[in-house]
């Protein structure tokens, strides 16, 4: 069986290197991703990968600071603390030129393979677009 905690940890530290394509390699074909902040379902290796790889391009120095804290036989959950400056458009939302440090979460399913077949993304979405300005922090008096 593979130890689906290394492979975790090479996929963010591919991530760090800015190898989508090692990322990419990692994933099954029919990978189910949600990433619920934005109430949104990625299907498929290449959409999944592009996914990762869009955080990158709009945060071009960004690190992800992923560490593996648990994993079972199919299940891993990865952390970190995500830091960077944003210079391209995020989504929909222009370039901001602010930087931004929020701590995230990935839980990951692997299959007998230790290929990536579903995950979930969990982050502060809010504090997130507050740091970008796209939402301003209101604070009651």
């Amino acid at each position: 069986m593979a130890d689906n905690g290394a492979k975790a940890g090479a996929f963010f530290d591919a991530w760090e290197r800015r190898d989508f394509d090692a990322c990419g390699a990692q994933l099954g074909g029919d990978v189910v991703f949600n990433d619920w902040p934005r109430v949104q379902v990625v299907k498929g290796q290449d959409a999944v990968r592009d996914w990762y790889a869009s955080w990158a391009t709009a945060f071009p120095d960004a690190v992800a600071g992923a560490t593996v804290v648990a994993a079972s036989d199919d299940t891993v959950a990865v952390e970190g603390l995500f830091a960077g400056t944003n210079t391209a458009n995020f989504g929909p939302l222009p370039p901001t030129g602010k930087a931004v440090s929020l701590p995230w979460a990935n839980v990951l399913r692997f299959d007998d393979d230790g290929r990536i077949v579903g995950g979930s993304a969990y982050y502060d979405q809010l504090s997130l677009l507050v740091q970008l300005g796209h939402i301003e922090a209101r604070v009651k008096k």
